[in-house]
């Protein structure tokens, strides 16, 4: 699961009377969050005043951390009511936030809204996005029926008929992929079925179950062309091998974005405390 918890904040300056903690002036100023609306938090500056502030929309207030967060992250209770949507996009129910395609259309792709702009995004192979975590996960360990795994990977499960199947390496079993010597699926005990794959210069063996040299396996002795296969093999182990798992880079950009977007909000943020 990839987490984000970037703050963001519009401002509404609006003394008013609520049925919140009482603003007590201190050093500081300091937050506390409306006792109906999930996306709406006061702000209690210095001298005491009390001034009504709206997260951007698509963010709701955290009272763990003290600031706006990703909904998912947020746990609202009570707080049910949020603003209407601001967004004008078709692709964005509201300005910020992660949305699926239609499953239609596809299981691993996402729209990841920003300020109101939709930017698309696309899940590694072997996994889908999640609208509940917001993340990238295996099929199987997602909640939505239309994006089952055996649908989207294309491939049954030989024990997902008779779950008293032996399984070759105790909690799950390894079978070939059709198409590629590289890839193959494994069998959970439930049999749901996952994609997984080798690592450079290797390829799966049936026989075995388990990553082997090229030349050992029949039908995919020339899987790498003329390549060198013990530098395929360095190149691997040097950077890592993570087959169907989004890698560190792949949330890098939108993290950036969203710290950008933080920033520019906090800054606001600061002029109107001052001002208060």
């Amino acid at each position: 699961m990839i987490p984000f918890f970037f703050g963001m904040l519009i401002f509404v300056p609006f003394a008013h009377s609520t049925s919140v903690e009482s603003c007590v002036a201190r050093n500081t100023t300091y937050s506390i969050a409306d006792d109906k609306q999930c996306d709406k938090y006061w702000q209690c500056t210095k001298s005491g005043k009390l001034l009504e502030r709206l997260c951007d929309d698509g963010f709701v207030y955290s009272q763990l951390i003290g600031q706006c967060d990703y909904p998912h992250t947020v746990q609202c209770g009570d707080r049910t009511i949020l603003q209407p949507s601001q967004s004008t996009h078709p692709n964005c129910p509201r300005s910020n936030g992660f949305y699926p395609f239609p499953a239609s259309e596809s299981c691993q792709k996402f729209y990841h809204c920003l300020e109101g702009q939709a930017y698309e995004k696309t899940c590694p192979e072997g996994v889908i996005f999640d609208d509940k975590s917001m993340t990238c996960i295996h099929p199987d360990m997602s909640h939505r029926a239309d994006c089952a795994a055996t649908a989207v990977l294309n491939f049954t499960c030989p024990n997902a008929a008779n779950r008293y199947l032996k399984l070759r390496f105790g909690d799950h079993d390894r079978y070939p992929h059709s198409q590629d010597c590289r890839k193959y699926f494994i069998c959970l005990r439930d049999g749901q079925p996952r994609v997984a794959g080798c690592p450079l210069g290797w390829v799966f063996n049936p026989k075995k179950g388990i990553c082997d040299e090229p030349r050992k396996v029949p039908g995919c002795e020339g899987y790498y062309g003329g390549k060198d296969i013990s530098n395929l093999v360095k190149e691997s182990e040097s950077e890592g091998f993570q087959f169907g798992v989004p890698s560190p880079e792949f949330f890098e950009k939108i993290k950036n974005q969203t710290e950008q977007l933080l920033k520019n909000h906090n800054n606001q943020d600061k002029q109107k405390q001052e001002q208060a």
